[in-house]
């Protein structure tokens, strides 16, 4: 645990008192409750101690705890352990009829901090055109070549059958790996146990508006907010583009499906969960992807991630889209559709009830844990749960449902200003927060068009394989 560093994130605090020990977060208003050993490392971190200072039998165990607090929004991780140990590490890259890419990609490779004795690349020739064997010229770097197209997950499994690497680092030919790639990445397997890492997966390119649409929201894009999941119902993986595998873990799960060729990241990332694997992405180790410049061979990509959905849960039919339901925003969200559905304003003089009775539940929850909040700050905090629901309700729909809501529309019109609606709440949240480096316009021309591809990719898989299972949700109350 060497190296890590940790501090409470803003509006967090510590408590002790008679009823136990608590960690507090003020906005987003929530309370966890501590055991004892917990308290006194969280504690001592808050006062400026290191990590490594704090005596614990399990420090693996430890670390995952304190990672999944950076997870929930508790705490902040400050900084990663340098390595001092240095495993093997082999870098595996498919690829076919790149040679540009993958000159670009090897070049990069050289820049990283890493010792040459310790790394090794694997380049997979999945029957490229011409022989890509003048390319791969550098000393550690070696190339096994299909005569026949396998696709990129047979291309992983060999390459994985002839390495050396404790590690396995997986990268596409069309990435540019940055400088502290596997420094940055490589500790969370020492230190958290992890069996699985990924880091960011930036932009290469940002010259046309669909390279800068893609930047932030292409679906490699994982965001900058780490995450840890292990054994559970969720759908957290981690693109190939940037995943980092240890070579146990990876023998134990059997590598990626052959036959799959596309959604194989997803359904080899869940087989590691089922196996109590913990996988942890991090907003840091990137790598830039040059995401598809042409907008047929963009919404045509998005069309097949989406026709991979009903093979994935039909596969693995414990995993669910769980959807979070908050009573009284979901109610007043009702209250909202039937405004619309029924082009009439009364239903919702049902909101501003509702939002009263939360904002009054919210201020009793805060009493009995001994919190002091302002009416302000119980009024924010309420809002905020209200406005949530209906963004990730909104997109939910919108992601799965605009074709069926606009054809619907056309024999009942409230369901366009419904559909309307919908487009403009969730298109503006997410064009607020990623903040393309676009005009609003040009963003909604390429969002829309991104929900229906991915949308009729679904409807596609799902008649394919005849099973439906995409659009089945895992409702938890909150």
């Amino acid at each position: 645990m060497k190296g890590f560093g940790f501090s409470l994130a803003e509006s967090v605090s510590l408590r002790k008192d008679s009823d136990g020990f608590f960690l507090i977060s003020r906005t987003p208003i929530k309370i966890l409750r501590l055991n004892e050993s917990l308290y006194n490392l969280l504690k001592h971190l808050r006062d400026g101690g290191e990590l490594v200072d704090f005596h614990t039998t399990h420090p693996q165990d430890t670390m995952k705890v304190l990672l999944t607090l950076v997870a929930r929004g508790y705490l902040k991780l400050e900084s990663t352990s340098p390595l001092t140990d240095f495993p093997n590490v082999s870098v595996i890259i498919p690829v076919r009829d790149q040679p540009e890419d993958l000159i670009e990609c090897l070049k990069a490779l050289e820049n990283v901090r890493y010792p040459e004795d310790r790394l090794e690349i694997i380049v997979v020739d999945d029957g490229s055109k011409k022989d890509m064997s003048q390319i791969v010229m550098s000393a550690n770097a070696r190339i096994i070549r299909h005569e026949e197209s396998k696709g990129a997950a047979a291309c992983r499994n060999i390459g994985a059958e002839n390495v050396k690497g404790d590690i396995l680092a997986f990268l596409d030919a069309d990435c540019i790996a940055g400088e502290g790639w596997l420094e940055e990445l490589v500790p969370f397997f020492q230190s958290a146990g992890a069996g699985a890492a990924g880091g960011y997966i930036n932009g290469y390119d940002t010259k046309t508006p669909l390279e800068k649409y893609e930047k932030v929201f292409s679906s490699l894009n994982m965001g900058k907010r780490l995450i840890l999941e292990d054994k559970a119902e969720s759908g957290f993986y981690m693109p190939t583009a940037n995943l980092l595998v240890t070579r146990e873990a990876f023998t134990a799960t059997g590598g990626f499906k052959s036959g799959m060729r596309v959604g194989e990241d997803v359904d080899f990332c869940w087989r590691l969960r089922d196996r109590g694997y913990t996988l942890v992405y991090t907003p840091c180790g990137s790598v830039a992807h040059k995401h598809r410049n042409k907008l047929g061979r963009m919404l045509k990509r998005r069309s097949e991630y989406g026709s991979s959905e009903a093979l994935l849960y039909r596969t693995h039919r414990e995993k669910k889209k769980g959807f979070t339901v908050s009573l009284f925003p979901g109610l007043s969200f009702i209250a909202l559709i039937l405004a619309m559905l029924l082009m009439n304003p009364y239903p919702l003089c049902a909101m501003p009830l509702l939002y009263g009775i939360d904002v009054w539940l919210k201020a009793s929850t805060v009493k009995k844990y001994k919190m002091v909040l302002s009416l302000v700050q119980l009024a924010s905090s309420a809002l905020r749960s209200h406005l949530s629901f209906g963004y990730f309700a909104f997109f939910h729909l919108i992601r799965y449902y605009l074709i069926l809501i606009i054809g619907l529309g056309f024999a009942w019109h409230p369901i366009w200003v419904f559909g309307g609606v919908g487009i403009i709440c969730t298109s503006i949240v997410d064009y607020y927060v990623k903040k393309p480096k676009l005009f609003y316009p040009v963003f909604l021309f390429f969002y829309l068009l991104e929900h229906l591809a991915y949308q009729a990719g679904v409807f596609r898989g799902c008649v394919k394989n005849r099973y439906f299972g995409s659009y089945l949700l895992s409702f938890k109350r909150t």
